[in-house]
């Protein structure tokens, strides 16, 4: 058996106006308009390809006909315009200034963005994930970087500086008595040495809190998390959710005592990056892990 779906019948309201639409706005190809009655023609339309499936372009000939328009499929998506380049398609529909209802995005299928017709019919604008080796374009790189990010905790500055500050109290403990117990090292030379380090290692950590507290932040979305850290080379995660192998909350006691805790993150690749969100209200870190534990369920039951 061989069978092919050589036409679909779409209602409109004008031939005219609806040949000018889809053959300059989407760029068709005319393939037929032949005048069968005075009120009455066959009119074709294609996607310019290798495709073989027309549009045939129906009139409404009554009431019933003319409610149809625009809403043949009761509100879903009617038609789907495969594509074999996203990013200059889609560009030709905001050109033609062709209303787009969902943005791009990245499914298990391919790349999609849904856009209407000007009857209001809605079309799916599909490039189709293929197993060869193509380039990808821009509109499938991730868009975190329109992602509003929120900031950590404000306490979360005063519980690093405490920390270091508790640090660097034990070297002293260890330091000083080390110059006081061995005379060899009680050498003008070496002593400026060490001061000098620990002075510059402090001047460090004080840049580093202040520059990399800024830049703490993170974000959740439908699908992932992401979080922002660093100071003079700073980085930006992206988790997905269905790659998180396993979430849990970390609270120290410097900063259980604001109130404070963190959210670590292991995926399969981590290996031995630290994927932690830290300086979150102890609430928001348990409302998170709570969030991300469902998310992980729920791509396990898919």
């Amino acid at each position: 058996m061989n069978q092919v779906l050589s036409q679909i019948s779409i209602v409109v309201d004008d031939y005219d106006t609806a040949i000018d639409f889809y053959t300059q706005k989407l760029h068709f190809d005319l393939i037929e308009d032949t005048k069968l009655s005075e009120t009455k023609r066959w009119v074709i339309v294609r996607p310019k390809g290798a495709g073989t499936c027309s549009l045939l372009l129906a009139k409404a000939a009554s009431d019933e006909q003319q409610s149809r328009i625009g809403n043949q499929t009761g509100g879903r998506v009617f038609l789907f315009l495969h594509t074999d380049d996203f990013k200059r398609d889609y560009q030709n529909l905001l050109n033609h200034q062709i209303t787009i209802v969902r943005e791009p995005s990245i499914e298990s299928y391919g790349t999609v963005a849904v856009f209407k017709d000007l009857y209001g019919n809605l079309w799916d604008l599909i490039q189709p994930i293929s197993l060869s080796n193509q380039a990808i374009s821009s509109y499938q790189i991730p868009q975190y970087s329109k992602v509003q990010l929120e900031p950590v905790e404000a306490s979360y500055k005063k519980v690093l500086y405490i920390n270091w500050a508790i640090f660097f109290l034990m070297l002293f403990a260890v330091i000083i008595p080390l110059f006081i117990w061995i005379e060899k090292i009680q050498k003008p030379w070496i002593i400026f040495t060490v001061i000098g380090v620990i002075i510059a290692w402090i001047i460090t950590v004080i840049a580093f809190i202040e520059i990399g507290f800024k830049n703490l932040s993170w974000a959740l979305r439908e699908k992932d998390i992401q979080f922002k850290k660093g100071w003079l080379f700073q980085s930006t995660h992206i988790i997905p959710f269905n790659k998180v192998q396993h979430c849990e909350l970390v609270s120290g006691p410097i900063g259980r005592k604001y109130g404070l805790a963190s959210i670590r993150l292991n995926t399969a690749s981590s290996n031995n990056i630290d994927i932690s969100i830290k300086g979150l209200k102890q609430e928001t870190a348990e409302q998170l892990k709570a969030f991300i534990m469902e998310k992980m369920e729920a791509y396990e039951h898919q």
